[in-house]
C-alpha cells in the first residue's frame, strides 16, 4: 500500500500549529491556491478541449448514434488522476508540483483510471437509457416505480463511490476491485458528509446554470471564465477537501493501527522472558545456554 509515498518534497502542515475548524481551513487553502488553482484547470482543460473537439468530429462526420459519439471521454478517466493528486494534495495542505505531479499521476495510475473510466462510461449510458424508460412505463403500470426506485437508490451509492475512487486510486496501491469496494463502504458510513458534498456540488452547478441561461452576455462571459479558469479544479478541490478525512478516518488511520499493534506484538514477543523449545515454554536465558540453540548441536 502506497500510503503518502511522495517523491517531491514541499511544505505541509506545521506540527505545532493549532487546529482550525474544516471550514475557515478550506477557505484559506483555496485563497492561498487560487492561481494555482486556475493553473491547474487550464491544464486540465487541455485534454477537455481535446476530447470535445474529437466527439464534435465524430458527430460532424455523420455519426448519429451518442453512444459512440461520446465513447472518446472514457480517456478523461486517466486525465482525473491528474487533477485529483494534485487537489489531494492541497487538500492536505501539502506541497504539488502542478505540471509534473499531474503527469506523473496520470502515467502511474492509467492502468486503473482507464477500466474506471468505462466503468463510469458504461454506467451512465445505461442509466440515461433506464430511467426514461422506467419513468414512461411507471405512467401506466405502477410496478415501474420499483426499478425506478432501484436505480435511483443504486446511482445516488455510485455517484457517492465517484468521490472517493479518484483519491483512493492516486493514494493506495490497491486493486481496482478493492478500490470499488472500499468506496462503496465509505458511500454508506460517510453518508453524512457525502449528503453535503452532494448539496454543495448542486450548488456549484446551479450557480454555473444561472449564469449560462441568465440571456445576459455579461453573466455567460463570467461562466464562461470560470469554466476556463476554475470549474474543474474547484469541484475537484472541494470533492477531496470533503472526503479525505473519511478516507483518513477508515482505511489510512486503521492501516498504521493495525502496524502499530503488529509492532508492539513484535516487540513484546522480542522482550518474553520465556520462549518454546521444543513444545515446552523454558526461560529465555536457560535457552539460550541450551545446545539447541548452538549451531553445531545440528551436526551431531
Amino acid at each position: 500500500m502506497k500510503l503518502f509515498n511522495y517523491s517531491k518534497p514541499g511544505p505541509g502542515v506545521k506540527k505545532d500549529a493549532p487546529s482550525q475548524k474544516r471550514f475557515f481551513i478550506f477557505w484559506e487553502v483555496l485563497f492561498r491556491k487560487f492561481f494555482d488553482l486556475c493553473k491547474l484547470n487550464l491544464l486540465f482543460m487541455i485534454p477537455v478541449v481535446v476530447i470535445a473537439a474529437v466527439c464534435f468530429g465524430l458527430a460532424y462526420l455523420g455519426v448519429n448514434v451518442w453512444v459512440v459519439v461520446l465513447l472518446p471521454t472514457i480517456l478523461l478517466g486517466p486525465c482525473m488522476m491528474g487533477i485529483t493528486f494534485v487537489t489531494r494534495n492541497y487538500a492536505r495542505e501539502e506541497h504539488a508540483f502542478i505540471y509534473s505531479d499531474f503527469m506523473d499521476a496520470i502515467k502511474n495510475n492509467w492502468k486503473q483510471s482507464l477500466p474506471y473510466g468505462i466503468i463510469t462510461y458504461v454506467y451512465i449510458m445505461l442509466m440515461v437509457v433506464a430511467f426514461p424508460f422506467y419513468w414512461q412505463q411507471a405512467q401506466t403500470n405502477a410496478f415501474f416505480y420499483l426499478p425506478l426506485g432501484i436505480c435511483t437508490t443504486v446511482s445516488i451509492v455510485f455517484l457517492f463511490m465517484q468521490y472517493y475512487i479518484p483519491v483512493m486510486i492516486v493514494t493506495f496501491d490497491l486493486k481496482l476491485k478493492a478500490i470499488y469496494k472500499n468506496a462503496l463502504i465509505l458511500a454508506i458510513v460517510g453518508l453524512g458528509r457525502n449528503l453535503m458534498l452532494t448539496l454543495f456540488l448542486a450548488i456549484t452547478f446551479a450557480v454555473m446554470l444561472l449564469l449560462v441561461f441568465a440571456n445576459n452576455a455579461i453573466t455567460f462571459l463570467i461562466a464562461s471564465i470560470l469554466f476556463i479558469f476554475l470549474f474543474f479544479a474547484f469541484v475537484s478541490f472541494l470533492i477531496n477537501f470533503m472526503v479525505y478525512p473519511n478516507v483518513d478516518r477508515y482505511i489510512i488511520r486503521p492501516f498504521y493501527e493495525k502496524q502499530e499493534e503488529s509492532k508492539e506484538r513484535t516487540t513484546d514477543i522480542e522482550k518474553s522472558e520465556y520462549v518454546y523449545v521444543d513444545g515446552r515454554l523454558v526461560k529465555r536465558e536457560i535457552a539460550e545456554k541450551d545446545s539447541l540453540f548452538d549451531d553445531d548441536s545440528m551436526f551431531h
